[in-house]
C-alpha cells in the first residue's frame, strides 16, 4: 500500500540559523496509521510536523532539501490553503490559532472556509463539542478558557475540518490525565471509523503505549527508533530513561528483573502488566491476604510544622463576567516549607485561584493573606518580592532581547550589584541547562526552552513562595524532572512550592500535600498518599492516580496497598508479597 505520508532524505536549517533542525529524514506513515513522535526538547519533533502542511518552507523561510509527500501531494509544489484542506495542524501553542470571537466560531471556521454546507457544520459541531467536553462553552471567548480549554477548542477546530491527516503538536500536555486519554481515545477512534491518519508529538509514554500503532524516536535532528511500541519501551528505553520516560509498569517488570524475578516479557499498558503480574503471584502459589501497610517511615510526608501560615485563604469567591462562578468559598492555609500540588480537570479553577496569591486577580468575595499582607489592597509589584509566579504559558512574561537579559531583570530591579546579578544568572542557567541559550532571543526558543527560561527568571528573584502554574509543559522527561528537582531543593531551602500539574508522578514523588480542586471547591485535601487512594473521589474532576498507584489498587487481593506512589515502592512491596513478609 502507498504510504499517505512519505518523506525522503529531509533536511531543514531555518533562517540564520548555524545548524541543521532536521537532518537526513526518511519516514513512511501508512493511510490510517496513528504515529508517535517522541524525543528530547529540541530534538526536531515540531520542525519535522510544520514540513507536512508546508509552513516549512513556505511560510518559515530556510534551507530546505528533499522532499515531503502528503496523500499524493508534493508540499514544494502546492500552496498551504490547498495542504490545509489534506493536513489538520494542532499547535503546542493553542494561543497561536485561536482567534475568533467565540469557541462555537472556532470550530465552524475551518470547515465554512471549505465551503460545508451549514448543518453539517453544526453536526459536526456538536460532535466535537461533546467529545472533548467543551458543553456550556460554546459562547465563551477563547481568551476566557483555561489553558487545557483552550487546547481541547484548537483540537476541535482541527477536527471539525475532516482532514485526511491529522498532525497534532503535543496536544495533551495541558489536559488533565482523563482528558488526555479521551484524546488518544478520540483519535483512535477517528482514524478507525474515518480512516483518518494520525501524526503525534507527545511525551505521554503511558497513552502512547496503549492506543498507538507505532513510535518514532528522534534526537538531534535525526530519526534514531522508529518501532511498536512494545519494541520501544523494553529494555532500551528503560535503561536510558534519560529524555523519554517509560510507562510505570514497564519500568517496573525491568526493575523486577533486575532483583532476578523471571518475566518472560516486559508490558507497556497497566491491563498487560496485571494480568503479567497477576500470573506470576498465582504461579508462585501467593495466596490473597490482605493489603500490607507502607513502612511507617514511607507512609506519609509531613503537612506542615507549628508555624503561622504564609498564605491564608479564607471564604474566597471569585466570579468573572458573565457571572461564571471560578471559585466556590474556598479555605485553607498555606505553610512555610511546604511544597503543595494543586490538581483538578481543565476549568476546575486552579490558575485562578493561584492567581489571588501575587494579586493578579482580586477576590470578588472573601480575602486572601500572604504573609500580613492583605491581597486586596496590595499591587503586583508590591507581592513579587515574597510571591514568584511562573506562568503556564511562558509568552505572557518574556520580553527581554535575550536569555540572559530575561534572567537579569528581576535581580537587577532588586538592586543587585552586576556582580551579584551574573553569578545567578550563570548559576540558574547551568542549572537548567540554558547557557548555551545565553545569547539568543527567547521568542526564537523552542515552548519547552522558553519555558524554562520563564522559570529561571523566576527563579532568579529568589522569592520566599514559588507558584508553578504547569511548569512541564512541553518538557522532555529529563527537563521535566530538572525543573522540578531543582524546584525541589528550593523547598529544602526553606522555600514554599505551589505548583499546578496534570503530571501525576510528580505529584506522587515530589508533593508533601495535594489540595485537589472541581469545579471551584476544594474536593480533598491531604498528602498524596490519601489522595492518590481514594480514585473513586479523583475521578469526579478527571484525574487518575499514577499508573503504578493503579495497578497496585487492581493487585490488592494479593496484598498490594492502595496507597503506593513510586516503581520503587512497588518492586520493594512486591518482594514482600513474594517472600511472604509483611
Amino acid at each position: 500500500m502507498e504510504p499517505i505520508i512519505s518523506i525522503r532524505d529531509l533536511s531543514y536549517k531555518y533562517y540564520r540559523s548555524d545548524d541543521y533542525a532536521i537532518m537526513d529524514v526518511n519516514l513512511d506513515v501508512n493511510r490510517g496509521e496513528f504515529v508517535a513522535i517522541m524525543g528530547p526538547t529540541g530534538a526536531g519533533k515540531s520542525t519535522l510536523c510544520l514540513t507536512l502542511n508546508g509552513s516549512i518552507p513556505k511560510i518559515l523561510s530556510g534551507t530546505f532539501k528533499g522532499t515531503v509527500i502528503v496523500n499524493s501531494l508534493n508540499t514544494l509544489e502546492e500552496t498551504v490553503q490547498k495542504l490545509a484542506s489534506q493536513v489538520g495542524m494542532v499547535f503546542q501553542n493553542p494561543n497561536l490559532q485561536l482567534f475568533c470571537f467565540d469557541v462555537e466560531s472556532e470550530l465552524a471556521f475551518g470547515p465554512e472556509n471549505l465551503g460545508v454546507e451549514r448543518e453539517e457544520i453544526r453536526r459536526r459541531i456538536r460532535e466535537v463539542v461533546k467529545l472533548l467536553r467543551l458543553e456550556g462553552l460554546e459562547k465563551r471567548s477563547p481568551a476566557e478558557l483555561s489553558g487545557g480549554q483552550k487546547q481541547a477548542v484548537a483540537i476541535g477546530a482541527a477536527l471539525t475540518m475532516n482532514p485526511a491527516i491529522l498532525v497534532l503538536d503535543e496536544p495533551t500536555s495541558n489536559l488533565d490525565p482523563i482528558g488526555t486519554k479521551q484524546i488518544f481515545e478520540i483519535l483512535k477512534r477517528l482514524k478507525s471509523q474515518k480512516d483518518i491518519t494520525v501524526v503525534m508529538v507527545s511525551h505521554k509514554s503511558e497513552e502512547i503505549a496503549e492506543f498507538v500503532d507505532r513510535v518514532v524516536i528522534m534526537d538531534k535532528g535525526k530519526i534514531t527508533l522508529n518501532d511498536i511500541p512494545h519494541r520501544i519501551f523494553e529494555q532500551k528505553i528503560v535503561e536510558e530513561k534519560k529524555y523519554i520516560r517509560p510507562p510505570q509498569v514497564s519500568e517496573a517488570i525491568y526493575k523486577l528483573k533486575q532483583r532476578g524475578y523471571k518475566f518472560d516479557k516486559t508490558p507497556v499498558t497497566l491491563e498487560e502488566a496485571y494480568k503479567i503480574i497477576k500470573e506470576y503471584l498465582e504461579k508462585n502459589n501467593v495466596k490473597k491476604k490482605e493489603p500490607i501497610p507502607i513502612s511507617e517511615e514511607k507512609a506519609t510526608k509531613p503537612i506542615h510544622t507549628e508555624k503561622e501560615p504564609i498564605i491564608r485563604v479564607r471564604n474566597l469567591w471569585h466570579i468573572y463576567k458573565g457571572n461564571v462562578v471560578a471559585i466556590k468559598n474556598v479555605n485553607f492555609d498555606i505553610y512555610p516549607g511546604e511544597f503543595v500540588a494543586i490538581i483538578g480537570q481543565n476549568g476546575a479553577g486552579k490558575t485562578t485561584l493561584v492567581k489571588h496569591f501575587n494579586a493578579l486577580l482580586k477576590p470578588t468575595k472573601g480575602f486572601v493573606m500572604v504573609k500580613d499582607y492583605d491581597t486586596r489592597v496590595k499591587r503586583v509589584s508590591e507581592l513579587s518580592k515574597y510571591v514568584g509566579y511562573i506562568y503556564q504559558n511562558p509568552d505572557d512574561q518574556l520580553f527581554a532581547e535575550s536569555v540572559e537579559d530575561e534572567v537579569a531583570f528581576g535581580p537587577r530591579n532588586m538592586g543587585l550589584s552586576e556582580e551579584e546579578v551574573e553569578k545567578i544568572v550563570t548559576e540558574i542557567l547551568e542549572n537548567l541547562h540554558l547557557s548555551h541559550l545565553r545569547k539568543e532571543h527567547p521568542i526564537s526558543l523552542s515552548l519547552g526552552d522558553r519555558h524554562r527560561v520563564a522559570v529561571a527568571s523566576v527563579l532568579a528573584m529568589k522569592p520566599e513562595v514559588i507558584i508553578l502554574d504547569e511548569p512541564t509543559t512541553g518538557q522532555d522527561f529529563m527537563g521535566s524532572r530538572e525543573i522540578v528537582s531543582l524546584t525541589n531543593e528550593l523547598n529544602k531551602q526553606g522555600k514554599t512550592i505551589i505548583m499546578i500539574t496534570h503530571d501525576m508522578y510528580l505529584v506522587a514523588e515530589y508533593a508533601h500535600r495535594v489540595i485537589v480542586l472541581s469545579q471551584g471547591e476544594i474536593l480533598l485535601d491531604g498528602s498524596p498518599r490519601e489522595v492518590f487512594s481514594k480514585p473513586e473521589i479523583l475521578a469526579q474532576t478527571f484525574i487518575e492516580p499514577p499508573q503504578i498507584t493503579k495497578l497496585s489498587q487492581k493487585l490488592g487481593d494479593f496484598g498490594f496497598p492502595p496507597d503506593i506512589l513510586t516503581v520503587d515502592e512497588f518492586c520493594d512491596v512486591f518482594g514482600k508479597i513474594v517472600s511472604g513478609g509483611a
